[in-house]
């Protein structure tokens, strides 16, 4: 007996590549045979001429169900099966599969386009939000459609990026409890995709600092009327 068949390919460009078809279960009489077999270096070939299609399925034969390379071993001794590539007559094209394929790539570049659009809008309104609370809630609402878009792509790190831009208009319109608590959960994120996207990381230094400051400046305004009172009562004191 020879040794295990041998499938090689001969593509288009004249490069081959060769494929072992092991059989299933492997005893001692297969070893001595492969051992004999590479001893006396001779070969039994069979050459197959076919298109890339059909020596597609010839090939997902040879090397996964393995039952008909060893039956023309065990019967022919065919020990090399050459698999001769050539150019089908007319091309394949799944048409249906091309149509889905262009429209979700089309799909794909409109939204991006959008979303370029929003954020550049939303810039607008949010620069104006530091002194109109309208233009922060305007900066707000564009936040959530460009979430819903970042939803709508699959990306999480969009997703992400958009959330943040919504803690912006949170911080202006005065709501820093919630927009704590939303930088905390992207940070979080973050942390674990640093790799993926570090600009997201940066995004949440620089925004909690932006946080922090308005926490900061509230404290301010809650002492100011505070050292106020306490300024107006001292005179009276020495008036008395």
């Amino acid at each position: 007996m020879p040794g295990t068949p041998i499938v090689c390919v001969c593509d288009y460009w004249q490069r081959r590549h060769y494929y072992n078809c092991s059989p299933p279960s492997p005893d001692a009489h297969t070893t001595k045979a492969n051992c004999a077999f590479y001893k006396k270096r001779q070969l039994r070939r069979l050459r197959l001429k076919v298109n890339a299609i059909n020596g597609n399925y010839y090939l997902r034969e040879f090397v996964q169900q393995r039952v008909l390379a060893f039956r023309l071993q065990r019967h022919h001794g065919v020990q090399l099966i050459w698999l001769d590539f050539e150019p089908p007559e007319r091309d394949t094209i799944d048409h249906k599969w091309a149509q889905i394929l262009a429209h979700t790539i089309r799909e794909h570049i409109e939204v991006q386009n959008l979303m370029s659009w929003l954020s550049t809008l939303g810039g607008g309104f949010s620069a104006l939000g530091e002194q109109f609370e309208r233009c922060a809630k305007t900066a707000g609402k564009i936040s959530l459609q460009q979430l819903k878009i970042g939803l709508r792509l699959g990306d999480p790190c969009l997703q992400a990026r958009c959330k943040l831009y919504y803690s912006i208009s949170l911080i202006q319109r005065g709501h820093l409890r919630a927009a704590k608590h939303l930088i905390c959960d992207q940070q979080q994120f973050a942390r674990v995709h640093r790799e993926k996207d570090q600009r997201l990381v940066r995004m949440c230094q620089g925004i909690w600092m932006r946080l922090t400051y308005e926490y900061k400046l509230r404290r301010q305004r809650v002492e100011q009327p505070q050292l106020g009172l306490e300024s107006q009562s001292i005179p009276s004191q020495i008036l008395v």
